[in-house]
């Protein structure tokens, strides 16, 4: 594969007798020192691009940082060292976005100079390969389409780019429609910046909502659904286990137009006993009823729960349209697969979230052990679905459940599962899911009452599992005071 490279440069309008200009480029490819005058950015698989104290190519640390606001772009790093229509020589690796997996991503430049007008400058290689590469790159108002295939005019430029008052310019890159890839080599940025020493992340404001450490989060409205506050609420990111609320949602739905579903008996399958990650502890063989897996699901967080699940289901969904952007599983014969069932159940949770116009939200698999993504809006928008459901209602808010399950041998072994969400320890929480990966870090999904009002909370990307609930706590305090609750 052949890959578009671009230059993204920065430069700023200063008159002439300033002296003070620097450049500074940055390489999305394999490790590069700053001794020979590039920056080579983190991994993005945790927390997105970022690079801090960025070098001159004199090697003169600056007050510059770089900081991807959307962590789900990738790297690829198959490139080979190519020759370059542009200042420097960087390798063929590259920052893209994919369809189907990355839509979009937002860059941030931050200790730029407020006020000062830049120009900025986006070159593309003469190496596009193949059609469907064309990216679209905007700072505000402002957007522009670089294509890949067909760029004989490889630049394209921003002209009286303003920081805004903290020091901060952010650049959109996103795929047209139809478009199947858009990729970022080499930033360079030219212009007038201070020491490294020098940057302070901007005073805090005594206005708005608290502090927290979630990376996004949104408030709605639990009668209405509406959308009340949020911050980055619609950056599509790392979901975990709160996934788990659309497989719940699914089953809660065949079981509405029919409560004998909830008596049928899943015989736990090796793949779903060898799913990685929280677990049910459910093992290869035994057998259990929907009502009780259910609870395994949803309250230890049972990824093997969820593939059971699936692999049960997913053959209901046999005559349902595709979605074209995805494979079409559905086999030429009557019987299916459990693999192919449990496919055809993520296809069914990604119709579902089209249908809701959750548009940053991907399924890959029904328990979010994965790439699974999603923003905090269509969390809020998804939970407030789902408890319109009163049997989801009931579970969510279940702190520990008892059952047993049938083993291979003709006995019966017992089993307890506890809520993995502690809010329920306190009075006025009742829901609705907790998720916890390393690449989406501590999530929760939670309703909340006071006095009559009912109000949901989605906080992705969380520093801790204890910061999660601190960052929901003082959301709600914020909110309830909001709305006039003392």
């Amino acid at each position: 594969m052949r890959y578009l490279i671009l230059v993204l440069v920065l430069a700023q309008f200063v008159s002439i007798s300033r002296a003070d200009v620097q450049t500074i480029a940055i390489d999305f490819g394999p490790k590069r020192t700053t001794g020979d005058g590039w920056n080579n950015v983190t991994d993005p698989a945790s927390e997105g691009l970022v690079l801090r104290d960025a070098a001159d190519t004199r090697g003169h640390a600056t007050s510059v940082q770089v900081k991807q606001i959307d962590p789900w772009a990738g790297f690829n790093l198959n490139g080979h060292p190519r020759d370059r229509p542009f200042p420097g020589s960087a390798k063929g690796d590259s920052f893209y976005l994919e369809r189907g997996v990355d839509a979009r991503a937002q860059i941030h430049f931050e200790g730029l100079t407020p006020k000062e007008s830049y120009r900025i400058t986006v070159f593309g290689s003469r190496l596009g390969g193949g059609e469907g590469r064309v990216g679209r790159f905007a700072i505000g108002d402002k957007s522009l389409d670089l294509d890949a295939h067909n760029n004989s005019q490889h630049v394209i430029e921003f002209e009286d780019i303003q920081p805004d008052e903290r020091g901060v310019v952010a650049l959109d890159v996103s795929l047209i429609d139809g478009q199947q890839f858009a990729y970022l080599g080499v930033l360079t940025i030219t212009g007038c910046f201070g020491d490294a020493t020098e940057f302070k992340q901007p005073r805090d404001s005594l206005d708005g909502p608290p502090i927290v450490s979630a990376k996004a989060w949104a408030i709605a409205d639990a009668k209405t659904g509406k959308l009340l506050w949020g911050s980055h609420e619609s950056v599509s990111r790392n979901m975990a286990s709160t996934t788990k609320m659309m497989t719940a949602w699914i089953v809660f739905d065949l079981v509405q137009h029919d409560e004998k579903l909830l008596d049928e008996v899943v015989t736990f399958s090796q793949v779903a006993d060898k799913t990685g990650g929280s677990t049910a502890n459910l093992k290869t063989g035994e057998r259990i009823t929907i009502r009780d897996l259910l609870f395994g699901l949803l309250l230890p967080s049972g990824n093997d729960a969820a593939v059971a699940l699936g692999e049960h289901f997913g053959h209901r969904f046999r005559d349902s349209k595709p979605n074209p952007a995805e494979q079409d599983v559905k086999p030429s014969s009557a019987k299916m697969t459990d693999e192919q069932s449990l496919a055809m159940f993520v296809q069914e949770m990604n119709r579902r979230a089209k249908k809701l116009d959750m548009e940053e939200t991907l399924y890959l698999d029904p328990h979010g052990n994965s790439r699974n993504r999603s923003s905090a809006r269509n969390l809020v928008r998804l939970a407030w679905t789902c408890l319109q459901n009163p049997t989801f209602c009931k579970y969510v808010g279940t702190r520990s459940h008892r059952c047993t399950v049938k083993q291979t041998d003709g006995t019966e072994r017992a089993v307890e599962w506890k809520n993995t969400n502690r809010l329920l320890d306190m009075e006025g929480f009742d829901g609705v899911k907790t998720g916890t990966t390393g690449g989406a870090g501590a999530c929760l999904v939670s309703s909340g009452h006071r006095d009559d009002d009912h109000l949901l909370v989605v906080v992705l990307g969380a520093s801790s599992s204890d910061g999660r609930y601190v960052d929901s706590r003082n959301l709600y305090r914020w909110a309830w005071k909001q709305r006039g609750h003392k």
